[in-house]
This record gives C-alpha cells, structure tokens and sequence, in this order.
C-alpha cells in the first residue's frame, strides 16, 4: 500500500511485527504504559473510534488518546490526547528520534521502519509522556501484522469485515475475517458489529478458540428508532435514553451502539456507575462529529457539498442507501458526484454499488502515488453508460459539480479518503 505522507516519500506496507517491536523494545516499551480499545474493521473504524474516545474522555478525569488513520490535511491529526492534536513542533521532535530508530531497526531486522510504523511509535511515545492510561487506537490494515496489534488491548472491536485490500488480506471474506479476528487477545473482551455469516463464523470461532468473551450487536445489545431521528440503546447491564445523533447516516447507528458496547465493557471492567456511563455516552453521541464520513464540508461556502470516504463496493452501498433517501424526499434536487479513487480499488464495483444515486459524475485525478487515472475513471463510467465529465485537478472539478449540481443540488466528494482530503484541503484548510 502507498500513501503520501508529510515529508513526500511514498509509503509501502511490509507485513510483520518485528520492525515495531524492535522499536519499542529499543525505547523502554512505551506501548505498555497504556491499554487500548482497539479498533479493526473493514468500514466505519474511524467513526467507531471516534465515538468510543468522546464517551471516555466524558467519563474519566484522567487524558484519553486516540490513534487514527489516515490524515485527511496533515499527520498531526492521527494523535490526539483528551481531543486535542499532538503539535507540530512536537510531532517533528518525536519523528526525528523515530528516524534514529529506523536506522537501527534498518541494520538489525532489514527493513527500516514503515510509515504507519513510525507514526505508530510516535503516538505511542506520546501517549506514555502525557500519562495516558487508555487509548482508542485504529487498526491500520488488518489485524494480524498490523503495527496496533504490538500493543495491549484492554477491548478489542470488529466493526465490519468487506472484501478490501485483497493484495494483503486474502480476495475472501473468510480470509479477510480471519486477519481480523487476529487482534483478539485471551481474556481480553470482545465487541462486534453486524457481521455476515462467514465473517461472523470466523471471527466468534476464533474468539472461542482464544477464549475472548464476546459481546455482538442484535445478539448482546442493540439500539432501536424512537420518533425525531433518535435512537435508545440497550447494553448488558444498562439502557441508554433515546438521543439524536450528531453525526449523519444511519450507518452511524451501528457505528454508535459498538462504540458505547465497547466504552461500557471497559467502564464495567473499571467500577464505572451505570448512571455516570450513560450520562457520559448520551453527550458524546450528541456532539461528536468525524469529518469526512457522510458530513457536510463546513464553511457557508460550501453549501450543499458533502463528503464521505467510501471507497470500496461495500461502503458505496451503505453511501448510496442515504443518498437514496434524500432524493426520495426531493431533497436535493441532483446529486453529483466529485469522484476519484486509488487504482487498487474496485472501481467497476463501487460504480455499479453508487450509480443509481448519482445524477452526474465529475472525474478528477488525486494528488496520490496510487491515484487512478482519469481515463480509467472515464472509462469505468462509460462502461456502465453513466453521464459523466473530466476535470484536470480537485478545483476545476469543484466548478465543475457546483455548476452541474445547480441551485439546490448537491455535491458529495467520494471514492476515497484521499479525495476527501483534497476537499478539505482546498476548501476548509484545517481538520480542529
């Protein structure tokens, strides 16, 4: 996998846990300063975490960190402690020793240090200076060699499992669920989301045979439609009052009841009342927000744009399920999308998934080593007959979809979360 990152230089995965461990092993183990809830899944990882970290710092007195990935603007995004950005200066610092390591990591093993590796270290070098105790930290890729899976889990969270990233995981469900199942830890409880029946075969066999406790959505807890948009939760041991979600989607519904599973099971586990959790969860789900996950691209400006990093078949038919309602209520007139993607990814399939939603599609090339090119792009669409323009970068395809999109149409920037970025980038300038 290849992702641009700070300092320009193009980044590959290479599997392994050996290189992060070195590292640690080399700086007197930061990762065991803390726990983590860790998060794995193929979609809504991100909007997981995010919910699961708001609940928290609601909850305890003591910092909460956050690990995420990847950076929609800049790599200070990734680290978080009680909400806040790690600073740049001090980002730079970390890096810098982390670039020390790699060298000798480099001599020993053969390998330096990937990019998610030494971000990874950085986060965790961090956390154990501001004296964190528990961490929300999302899984990059996988499970079973992903750089997450060297520290120590307190929860561990599957969110979806879908067929992506095929040239690492495997091009089956079954293998996919199994890389994933990987982070499951003996004695350490379990949280899943609404699984598939071979995923979800494969993973509740794995959690058995390690012996993880398992807690599953529709089977352990749930949440249920209440009039106005809200939603009630119910967990083992406690219900949660209806409440409006701040982030959009109805996907965000799944999203929000794993990630309050996931609080509860390590609140229980901390003496937690039932009352100061559900008073902590109910202002988290009511004020959180993720950018670039079905939302509004902010600034009055940028009226009637979204985004949403969607970017496997998967995740365009959950996209394309709420855009479908929007146009069921004639609101928005057309929607166009602004629309590229990395070439790795299934773009027959995520068309054939979100064209039944689109009125109009603006192809656009990213500023990524991995971008598809327009032709193909082009081409994808022409195969399936869709209406479609090109654009030479991200702003010229902003005038492009505002001018098709009309008054009162919208715009929804897609494909990939590196699109999404681009949008962010030209458009807001910062992720707070």
């Amino acid at each position: 996998m290849i992702e641009r990152n700070r300092r320009g230089r193009p980044e590959e995965v290479r599997p392994g846990l050996e290189r992060i461990r070195a590292a640690f092993a080399m700086s007197g183990h930061p990762e065991t300063a803390f726990r983590t809830i860790h998060v794995a899944g193929t979609n809504g990882k991100g909007s997981t975490a995010a919910f699961i970290d708001a609940i928290l710092r609601n909850l305890v007195s003591e910092p909460v960190g956050l690990y995420t990935s990847p950076h929609l603007i800049s790599p200070e995004e990734r680290i978080r402690v009680g909400g806040m950005k790690i600073p740049v200066d001090d980002l730079v610092r970390v890096l810098r020793r982390t670039a020390l390591l790699s060298r000798e990591i480099e001599r020993d093993c053969g390998d330096p240090l990937s990019y998610f590796e030494e971000m990874t270290w950085a986060a965790c070098d961090w956390f154990r200076k501001k004296s964190v105790s528990v961490v929300v930290m999302e899984a990059g890729l996988g499970g079973r060699w992903d750089a997450t899976s060297a520290c120590e889990s307190a929860v561990s969270v599957i969110t979806t499992v879908g067929i992506d990233h095929k040239e690492w995981l495997g091009g089956s469900l079954r293998k996919i669920a199994a890389e994933k199942a990987e982070i499951f830890r003996h004695g350490v409880p379990a949280v899943l989301g609404s699984l598939r029946n071979i995923p979800r075969s494969v993973v509740l066999g794995k959690a058995k045979d390690i012996g993880s406790p398992v807690w599953e959505l529709g089977r352990d807890f749930l949440w249920e439609k209440r009039s106005g948009g809200r939603i009630s939760m119910h967990l083992p041991g406690i219900d949660l009052p209806a409440s409006r979600l701040a982030m959009a989607g109805e996907f965000q519904r799944d999203n929000s009841a794993i990630a309050c599973a996931a609080a509860w099971r390590w609140a229980s586990l901390k003496g937690k009342t039932a009352d100061a959790f559900s008073q902590a969860a109910l202002e988290a789900l009511t004020c959180v927000r993720w950018p670039g996950r079905y939302s509004r691209i902010p600034g009055t400006r940028n009226a009637g744009a979204w985004a949403d990093g969607a970017h496997n078949p998967e995740a365009a038919r959950v996209l394309s399920r709420e855009l479908m309602w929007r146009k069921a209520g004639r609101n928005p007139s057309k929607i166009i999308a602004l629309w590229s993607m990395l070439n790795d990814k299934d773009i027959g399939g995520f068309l054939r998934e979100l064209s039944a939603a689109i009125d109009g599609w603006v192809v656009f090339p990213m500023e990524h080593e991995r971008a598809a090119s327009p032709g193909s792009l082009s081409a994808a669409c022409r195969r399936r007959g869709l209406s479609y323009r090109m654009a030479e970068n991200f702003q010229a395809g902003w005038k492009t979809a505002r001018r098709w999109a009309g008054q009162g149409g919208m715009v929804i920037v897609c494909g990939s979360l590196a699109a999404v970025g681009e949008a962010f980038r030209h458009r807001v300038g910062e992720i707070p």
